[in-house]
């Protein structure tokens, strides 16, 4: 009981999905041979996650059938409050060791931010990008590679190609995630008239997307070996693209809260740590 006490309170509160946003950060400036952010910058990515995903179930009242989160989270109001509170707390805290470039990135994802949750478009009924299924999938999967590929380097000299190879696998492999979680969500959205591509897709047309956008991150793999020629990197991604495809295959008997919020957003998680495995010097 108090195990999964624990469990809830860390893939519930997004503390969770917090730490796979650093992990993926860091993963960043691994594979450009690039040296870490200083701590101040970690926390940032780490408290601007809790505060996004806390504010979400701060407010949110809809979910899948039997959301297990979504009633821990009604329960549980003032701990998201907290939990957001503690994310500003960091934001605020780290701001004083930013550069001005790191500023001009901030404004720019705020901004993405901001429109995907909040009703600001300027276009009848629905007037947040999460309203509009195709540009849904879209902006997140974007957001997130915007926060974990090129913020971490934003005030670095980068190898340019390979910095957009590593841009464009991390846009893929996020898309899949996304895709994972709205094929989850299907009759929900259906419910609320939000036209994702699993709703006009089909469940089974969007699991076989999903399998073709993982396939389509192992090319780009492959061409990142390629470039880079470090077969180590190549092995690691390989694995993190199998590992998901077990996940997609799993996630086809299974929808609950704990297989999506720690095994898919855990396909970040794994993916980070391997590619630490295969490059860290002991």
């Amino acid at each position: 009981m108090l195990l999964k006490k624990i469990a809830q309170f860390t893939l519930f509160s997004s503390i969770y999905i917090a730490a796979c946003a650093v992990a993926l950060s860091i993963e960043t400036n691994i594979l450009l041979h690039l040296p870490l952010n200083n701590i101040s910058f970690y926390c940032f990515v780490f408290g601007a996650t809790l505060v996004q995903y806390n504010l979400h179930y701060i407010v949110k009242k809809t979910a899948v059938e039997g959301s297990e989160r979504l009633e821990w989270s009604l329960h549980n109001k003032a701990l998201h409050t907290a939990m957001f509170l503690t994310g500003c707390i960091l934001i605020i805290i780290s701001l004083f060791s930013f550069r001005l470039q790191h500023f001009y990135v901030l404004s720019i994802l705020g901004v993405i931010a901001f429109l995907y949750s909040y009703p600001a478009l300027p276009f009848g009924k629905k007037r947040r990008i999460k309203e509009y299924g195709l540009l849904k999938i879209l902006t997140l999967a974007l957001l997130w590679t915007l926060v974990t590929v090129w913020f971490p380097v934003s005030n670095m000299v980068v190898d340019k190609t390979l910095y957009l190879v590593i841009f464009c696998e991390r846009f893929v492999f996020m898309f899949v995630l996304c895709l994972l979680f709205d094929i989850r969500d299907i009759e929900i959205d259906r419910k609320e008239t939000i036209r994702t591509l699993p709703v006009i897709l089909g469940r089974y047309t969007s699991y076989k997307l999903a399998i073709l956008a993982l396939f389509l991150f192992l090319l780009i793999v492959f061409s990142h070996f390629l470039y880079s020629g470090e077969t180590a990197v190549l092995a690691a991604l390989a694995l993190s693209a199998i590992t998901t495809l077990v996940a997609i295959d799993y996630s086809r008997r299974n929808n609950s809260d704990f297989l999506y919020l720690a095994g898919i957003d855990g396909m970040m998680l794994i993916q980070a740590g391997l590619i630490y495995l295969v490059t860290v010097k002991l």
